[in-house]
């Protein structure tokens, strides 16, 4: 399933290359966030500070594809442990709103060790204001031994869209 993931988001990110120039079909966007833990006992304790990069390709009027992905250290700074979540999700667009869902791949990394997650589940919801954009997400974590939506995140993201 991991090598599946890995796969769609290459393919995302080589679509990229053909419709870079052309006007309207590709959008970019550098995003600053916090994130935080939603989970039983545990919710708003911790703070992960984000920052990631999403190309929105354009698939029609409506549509897009969006690879992405996004770096995460928690509050502390002192980087012993880091998360990155490379991703692929489709937004339906009306307007200046978006909204989707998708799937990211968790992987932290630190004094020397590395974890790979399980695949998944993400939604997103934002708006374009010109070439700001605010995003709300949240990433439903998964992994054996965990039910579904015992294990959270929500995050929120401001971003300059190139």
């Amino acid at each position: 399933m991991k090598k599946i993931m890995m796969g769609l988001l290459i393919a995302g990110m080589a679509a990229v290359g053909p419709a870079w120039g052309q006007e309207k079909k590709v959008n970019t966007s550098l995003n600053l966030g916090v994130q935080t833990n939603i989970w039983q006992g545990t919710s708003f304790d911790n703070a992960w500070f984000t920052l990631d990069l999403r190309v929105g390709v354009s698939l029609g009027a409506s549509w897009e594809i969006s690879p992405e992905v996004m770096y995460a250290v928690d509050d502390s700074f002192d980087f012993s442990w880091n998360n990155l979540y490379p991703g692929i999700l489709v937004n339906y667009r009306s307007g200046g709103f978006f909204v989707g869902a998708g799937a990211v791949l968790p992987i932290g990394f630190g004094e020397g060790d590395s974890a790979t997650g399980n695949i998944s589940p993400k939604i997103n919801a934002g708006y374009n204001f010109g070439k700001l954009k605010l995003t709300a997400y949240f990433l439903v974590l998964s992994d054996s031994g965990i039910s579904l939506f015992d294990m959270n995140q929500a995050g929120i993201t401001l971003g300059y869209r190139f």
